[in-house]
């Protein structure tokens, strides 16, 4: 019988390790980075699971588009900038004189050629003006990222909240179907026994396809906010597990109605405010400037083919005349322009701080309804319901009475839902109100 091959022990521990590093996931063969990015990834054909509002602004902000505009937008203000501290580059020419022409003149024996360089002086402060509306403008573009960021986590926040309300409102529905189908084989027992008109298992049924109409109207609602909540982490799909979203039945200390709504200082919007409000000043300093004119500066030579080679250096200046053109139309341009960021910043910090007391009446009104229905009306409401139905089971109560039970409790519950969302977006209002800038919108260094 011939012997089987065996390999040496060098080789099997090489294909041994051949064979882990073929099999090893890829998120362990590769680098930290890649293995965030995967985490972050839905799988193929899957949802991206989002179990909690931080976590949906951190992918957010990792994925979104309007983002990544918002940034290229202040990276083409930071090439402005760049550009606002150039100076004018230098011009040479070259003039040939006395060619081609007639009598003596003919042919290049009289050429004269004239070489120049000039420089354009720029006056009045223009440069270092430019340089500070370009900064100024710089300093408005990162103050308008960090708004995309406070505005993104919060229409993200809200559309999470959305989506675990719709997803509940699903689950009661399928309660009240549940409920339904109970009274409606406890009417139909009844019907058969003798004990309950016909009537009755007809207005059973009924209530039955209530139910069932307003459990396909949840579904539906459920998954057009799933697909908003999608569209702004984009992903395909998401998945936000009602069930285990404690976070949404937090309703936080109650709040203070007495409380004076004020804007905390550095307030994000105000910022954004007053350096536009700086940007326009600049702007009308660089054009009062622009008015005045610029000198240009010049030197050559000039050789002379006629005497033999003979040269002469030439020196020239030139300096336009303000006349007609003295800048006007852009002086006044600029000039409204700040009055209108002016009036803009005023009708801004009206809207800000009437937004920021209508927010929180908003939450102390959504929070005390929350609070109420979970303490009070919700266990009332069960419990009725509950003995209602045990009562019509005995004969102790009618259909009409076991409907209505069902019918309060499935209210509260919708409340309840209800009130929660408004809590968590109200409160989500709130923290994008009170968003601060991470730095003073003041004048960058150049």
């Amino acid at each position: 019988m011939p012997e089987r091959f065996r390999p040496s022990p060098p080789l099997a521990l090489l294909g041994a390790a051949a064979l882990i590093l073929l099999t090893m996931p890829a998120a362990e063969a590769e680098g930290p980075a890649r293995r965030r990015v995967a985490q972050a990834a839905p799988e193929s054909g899957g949802a991206l699971l989002v179990p909690s509002p931080e976590r949906a602004v951190e992918l957010a902000l990792a994925r979104a588009p309007i983002l990544r505009s918002a940034e290229a937008g202040r990276r083409a203000a930071q090439g402005d900038r760049v550009t606002a501290g150039l100076r004018p580059n230098p011009e040479f020419s070259v003039e040939a004189e006395n060619i081609g022409g007639s009598g003596g003149y003919g042919g290049i024996r009289s050429l004269e050629t004239t070489y120049g360089l000039s420089q354009r002086i720029e006056t009045g402060g223009k440069r270092q003006a430019r340089i500070e509306a370009a900064g100024r403008a710089v300093a408005l573009t990162g103050l308008d990222v960090e708004a995309v960021r406070l505005d993104l986590a919060r229409e993200v926040v809200q559309a999470l909240a959305a989506a675990v309300a719709r997803a509940r409102a699903v689950d009661i529905a399928r309660e009240r179907q549940r409920l339904a189908d109970e009274v409606l084989r406890a009417t139909r027992a009844r019907v058969e026994a003798g004990r309950e008109a016909p009537v009755q298992q007809r207005r059973a049924e009924v209530d039955r396809e209530t139910a069932t109409v307003f459990l396909d109207r949840a579904e539906r609602e459920a998954a057009s906010a799933a697909r908003g909540l999608a569209v702004l982490l984009a992903a395909p799909a998401v998945e936000v597990a009602p069930a285990r979203a404690a976070w949404f039945d937090e309703i936080g200390p109650r709040p203070e109605p007495g409380r004076a709504a004020a804007l905390p200082p550095g307030q994000l919007d105000r910022a954004r405010l007053d350096a536009l409000i700086g940007q326009r000043r600049a702007e009308l300093d660089l054009q009062r400037r622009n008015a005045i004119p610029d000198i240009a500066v010049g030197a050559g030579m000039r050789r002379f083919r006629e005497a033999g080679g003979d040269t002469a250096f030439l020196l020239g200046l030139r300096v336009p005349l303000p006349v007609f053109d003295r800048n006007q139309g852009n002086i006044l341009r600029a000039g409204a322009e700040l009055n209108r960021a002016e009036a803009e910043a005023e009708r801004g910090r009206l809207y800000l701080d009437a937004s920021l007391a209508e927010s929180e009446r908003r939450l102390d009104q959504a929070w005390r309804a929350a609070d109420s229905l979970r303490r009070t009306v919700l266990p009332a409401a069960r419990e009725a319901a509950g003995a209602a139905r045990e009562g019509y089971a005995a004969g102790k109560f009618s259909l009409l009475e076991v409907l209505d039970a069902q019918r309060v409790l499935i209210d509260a519950r919708e409340q309840h839902n209800a009130a929660l969302l408004e809590v968590q977006q109200v409160r989500a209002d709130i923290v994008r109100l009170r968003g601060r800038a991470a730095e003073p919108a003041g004048r960058p260094t150049p």
